[in-house]
């Protein structure tokens, strides 16, 4: 119990950490939108962001994945073992990224070409000039990721949670004090700067541990060899989130200027609020899926696997009524300032609900993808990664024209739908069981409790603005804070009430006893 209880204090923390870095990279959006806005130079930064660190952000992720299982392994032998093995892998992957960037940076007319479809000559140009500048973060990440796996196999998680506040706080100055006179190239400029800190902060923390750099490469090293066994399919399913939006943007250029930053802003909320709950969950049912998966039999495990999915939807559900209740006022909280107007908050708001549309599937999915890996199954979560892609692109030509950039967005969660729906078919074939009936209550009740949970908040919502200036931002957050409370405990009663068993657990588990000791 004492175990269970540290391990949750520690989720926690992490979450609120993760959160913190979060807000601060609100506060750089929200920069970026309000000196900026929706338009050509915001156009032409973020898909040259899109091409070298997004995308590959989630290849470090995969790395993480992949890399976490061996470290530990190697540290039950020593130490040294350990930084003899992330060592090789380091000058590795330094050695990889040194070649795609350069060949980024040589073809990176050719690849904006394909990416940046409908952008005139001059947004194509200036998107060539801000990918040159941006594409030597590729080796940044390397390097950052790498450092990650290690800290965090060294169970050191508050402080990978942190190393994007100094990106983010270099990010924040330039947008306050110098982007009237440097502009997006400099924007572009303190992106790499940041991601150079990103990894150099990690330093002292790992120095402190005793390792020790050293240049050696061994392709022929065993670890090495298991790591890129399972890296590239790994990187195809932790890449596809991002490759759908970067497909997103490459049809939202066809449009007018200013919807690839819609697409963007709206994402990048969705993710944040989304992922973050999501990756606090997977982080702790991920060593216990490994463990299980060795200790019980299929039928068990999959047993298992349905009670931790339940927790995921009954969670996500409430999640996604509350994004599309306050779309627009926390799009308008975070954005809403200087050449970010009005309008372009009720297209960011559409487009940040559309996409909250595939978040409960987002989540299904990242949990089934960790429970094929526990099962050293990395192939099956590739395969309905790369029909998702597939399905997403024939989706977005089919909307894009009559529904511009609010079909693009219902389109990556369509895609996302159908995926999640093959993925658990392909995990029920593997394991032959799978307790749908289990799943399916959970999904209803959670979705009454949720619709219950709607009515309220509307109107209270309605009610709010009778009195208060739907323009103040001081009254978008009391609105924001008091409908999100309401929601909280209108969700909560209403699912104790239909005696949904995720609702009674956290209630028994957690509430129960602070509630005693504040009576």
């Amino acid at each position: 119990m004492s175990n269970y209880k540290k391990t949750a204090k520690t989720i926690l923390m992490v979450i609120i950490l993760s959160f913190s870095a979060k807000f601060m990279g609100f506060l750089r959006d929200a920069l970026i939108g309000s000196q900026f806005g929706a338009n050509k130079e915001s156009d032409a930064y973020l898909i040259a962001l899109n091409c070298t660190s997004i995308v590959f952000v989630s290849i470090g992720s995969a790395l993480i994945t992949g890399v976490i299982p061996i470290v530990i392994g190697e540290m039950k032998k020593g130490k040294e073992h350990a930084f003899k093995f992330v060592n090789n892998l380091l000058n590795i992957l330094i050695l990889i990224s040194v070649i795609l960037s350069s060949l980024g940076i040589i073809f990176s007319r050719e690849i904006m070409t394909v990416v940046a479809t409908g952008f005139d000559e001059n947004k194509l140009n200036l998107s060539v000039e801000l990918v040159k500048i941006m594409y030597p973060i590729l080796i940044c990440i390397s390097i950052t990721y790498v450092f990650v796996a290690m800290l965090q196999s060294l169970e050191m998680f508050k402080v990978t949670s942190l190393i994007s506040f100094p990106a983010n706080i270099i990010s924040i100055l330039y947008l306050m004090f110098l982007s009237k006179t440097y502009g997006v190239k400099g924007l572009a400029v303190i992106t790499l700067v940041g991601w150079v800190f990103q990894f150099l902060v990690q330093v002292p923390f790992l120095l402190k541990e005793g390792y020790k750099y050293r240049f050696k490469i061994n392709f022929k090293d065993e670890n090495i060899k298991r790591v890129f066994k399972v890296l590239i399919p790994m990187i195809i399913v932790a890449s596809s989130i991002q490759m759908n939006i970067l497909i997103d943007e490459k049809y939202a250029s066809l449009l007018k200027d200013g919807t690839v930053s819609y697409i963007h802003y709206g994402n990048t909320l969705y993710q944040a609020i989304a992922t973050t709950t999501i990756l606090g969950i997977s982080m702790v049912v991920f060593p216990k899926f490994a463990q299980m998966s060795i200790k019980l039999k299929d039928k068990e495990y999959s047993e298992f696997v349905s009670k931790v999915l339940g927790v995921i939807i009954f969670i996500l559900i409430p999640v996604t009524i509350g994004i599309i209740v306050l779309r627009n006022e926390v799009i308008g909280i975070v954005y809403e300032r200087g050449a970010f107007g009005k309008e372009d908050t009720l297209i960011a708001g559409i487009v940040f609900a559309s996409y909250s549309l595939g978040a409960v599937f987002l989540g299904i999915q990242d949990l089934v993808n960790k429970a094929f890996y526990a099962k050293n199954n990395v192939f099956s979560p590739m395969k309905v990664s790369l029909i998702v892609i597939v399905l997403n692109i024939i989706l977005n030509v089919t909307t894009v024209e009559n529904y511009g950039v609010v079909g693009l967005a219902i389109s990556t969660s369509v895609s996302m739908i159908i995926g999640t729906f093959l993925l658990i078919y392909e995990f029920m074939k593997k394991l032959n069981y799978l307790n749908i009936k289990g799943i399916i209550v959970t999904f209803l009740k959670s979705l009454l409790a949720a619709t219950i949970m709607f009515i309220v908040v509307t109107l209270v919502k309605d009610g709010l603005y009778l009195y208060v200036d739907k323009n103040s931002l001081l009254y978008k957050i009391v609105v924001v804070g008091i409908i999100t409370t309401t929601g909280a405990i209108t969700y909560g009663v209403a699912s104790i009430k239909l005696n949904i068993k995720e609702a009674i657990y956290i209630y028994d588990d957690f509430l129960k006893g602070r509630f005693k000791k504040l009576t």
